[in-house]
């Protein structure tokens, strides 16, 4: 999300971006070397950069940074990761009085048996069922306990997100992103069986949302005087892992062959099923939304991929 929406926003003219990352030993370099920036700051070394330029003024703060490894199983690192840097975030925002826009998930909605309604009223009743759902879902309510907040802030639930440059997450890529990968390399797509009756083989259910999508949402936040809160972020429809197989092996010419295998224990008991935004929020902004739908975001998605050699 962050590399399409700095794209976007080079596009826009928009030179004058501070970005910062962990970038580490990963192929994340990758994604800026084309892209206009003022400069890049390492995350541990932000709020000394911050200290040593007081002059500079910051219009918009746009915070995607996190643990997004839905299998991290140390709660402390997420925390650290997802909670407390996002409280020094949100205060630096608040101290200096500047827009903010924040990274939620749809994992806080866990199970989805309470729906995936954005009201404010009932976030405190949602029960994440992974740590990293929690984790988020801590910040989102430390948030709403907040006296003090930044002029403008925005706390997005982004529900799947699929699109170019994001090879470099690899086992926490998108679904669409590892299932193209696996029917080119191997003619062969593997999904989860289903252990909820509810539910045949490759039935369970995704908001699968094009990283555009994304960037459009939060380009109309800035450009336009929204409403603070907390917003979903998805297309408000849903699809099947199957269809999204069949899709992938249209793109790519290939007959379709789905295998389905076993799921592994750890996750049974906090998988979620089904998810669905529900977007009526967010259009009552006066946002025009007509979102990509798949089976278009996949062609477009596989024409990158190959033609980038991006994998």
């Amino acid at each position: 999300i962050g590399t399409n929406m700095l794209t976007a926003l080079n596009e826009m003219g928009e030179k004058d971006i501070l970005i910062v990352d962990n970038i580490g030993p990963t192929e994340k370099w990758k994604n800026l070397v084309d892209k206009k920036c003022r400069e890049y700051v390492h995350k541990g070394q932000l709020w000394s950069w911050l200290e040593n330029h007081q002059e500079v003024e910051v219009s918009f703060v746009i915070h995607l940074g996190a643990c997004t490894n839905t299998m991290e199983t140390d709660f402390d690192y997420l925390y650290t990761n997802n909670v407390v840097y996002s409280q020094k975030i949100w205060q630096f925002c608040t101290e200096r009085e500047i827009p903010l826009i924040y990274a939620s998930s749809a994992a806080t909605y866990g199970d989805g048996s309470m729906g995936f309604s954005d009201d404010e009223k009932i976030i405190k009743d949602l029960k994440p069922i992974n740590q990293y759902g929690y984790s988020k879902h801590l910040f989102d309510l430390w948030v709403l306990r907040q006296r003090e907040s930044p002029h403008k802030w925005y706390g997005l639930k982004y529900f799947n997100v699929y699109g170019p440059w994001e090879a470099h997450k690899r086992n926490m890529a998108s679904t669409a992103y590892q299932k193209i990968l696996e029917a080119m390399d191997n003619s062969t797509i593997k999904l989860f069986k289903s252990y909820n009756e509810e539910y045949g083989h490759g039935e369970q259910r995704r908001d699968f949302i094009f990283v555009k999508d994304v960037v459009d949402l939060m380009i109309f936040i800035i450009r336009n005087d929204v409403k603070s809160g907390i917003y979903n972020c998805g297309t408000g429809t849903n699809m099947s892992f199957n269809s999204l197989a069949k899709y992938i092996f249209k793109f790519l010419r290939k007959p379709k062959k789905i295998e389905y295998y076993d799921m592994p224990c750890e996750l049974r008991s906090s998988y979620q099923y089904s998810t669905r935004s529900d977007m009526s929020k967010v259009l009552s902004t006066g946002y025009d939304y007509t979102p990509i739908e798949l089976e278009e975001g996949l062609e477009y998605y596989i024409d990158f991929i190959i033609s980038s050699d991006t994998r």
